[in-house]
């Protein structure tokens, strides 16, 4: 009885141990097939405060591997070829099998929201959420991307999460649906800055104007825990 309490004790032990690193599914780039970037530019300063939520709308959702490789790889290509810029433009992706797919990863910068692209990670559920919602796999595939990221010092634990929509002027872009907007706005770092659509050039950028907005917001929960 005694060595079987040890057992049960030291699989506990090991169990909880586990990091949220250990339990990400992340595919890194040489994994996916991903092709050289054109150019590189290096994100400036990190832990980052901001995590910018998207969907891809177009290509679809992808619920096995094959399948989201391949759509990661249309993505890349996309952005490159159609769109001219140097690497696929978001930092990571995921998809509905529960993987997280590396795109420009936790250094570069990347080009998934105007302004925000050195002060933001960009992440990507892969699938149109105007009218479905993403998955229970993609949701929690994206709690333990960003628990890793506090844990490895790239994300703030103070972190704030808004969507696309939000990073840039009214009515510029439905990203990342309305039906993935509505869980988003759902979780405890969201927060709700909407950008005025003022210039960039103006006294403050808006990424600068967000933190202050944020910071007010939410800090009854920074204080409470």
């Amino acid at each position: 009885m005694t060595s079987i309490l040890f057992i049960y004790h030291l699989l506990l032990a090991i169990v909880s141990s586990q990091s949220p690193c250990d339990e990400l599914s992340l595919v890194d780039r040489a994994e996916w097939g991903a092709q050289e970037p054109i150019k590189i530019n290096n994100i400036t300063s990190k832990p980052l405060s901001f995590i910018v939520m998207h969907h891809s709308y177009s290509p679809s959702s992808c619920y096995d591997d094959d399948s989201c490789i391949e759509r990661v790889k249309d993505i890349q290509s996309f952005h490159q070829t159609s769109q001219g810029w140097d690497d696929i433009g978001f930092h990571f992706l995921v998809g509905e099998n529960g993987k997280v797919y590396e795109g420009r990863g936790w250094n570069r910068q990347a080009a998934h929201s105007t302004g925000w692209n050195n002060g933001a990670y960009g992440v990507c559920i892969i699938g149109d959420f105007t009218n479905a919602s993403p998955n229970e796999k993609a949701l929690n595939a994206v709690r333990l991307w960003i628990d890793c990221g506090i844990k490895l010092g790239y994300v703030k634990e103070d972190h704030y999460i808004i969507t696309h929509r939000q990073s840039q002027r009214p009515h510029y872009t439905d990203c990342p649906g309305d039906n993935m907007f509505g869980i988003v706005r759902s979780w405890p770092r969201y927060c709700s800055f909407q950008n005025s659509g003022a210039s960039l050039n103006a006294n403050k950028p808006q990424i600068a104007l967000a933190l202050e907005f944020c910071e007010k917001q939410l800090s009854p929960l920074s204080s409470a825990s």
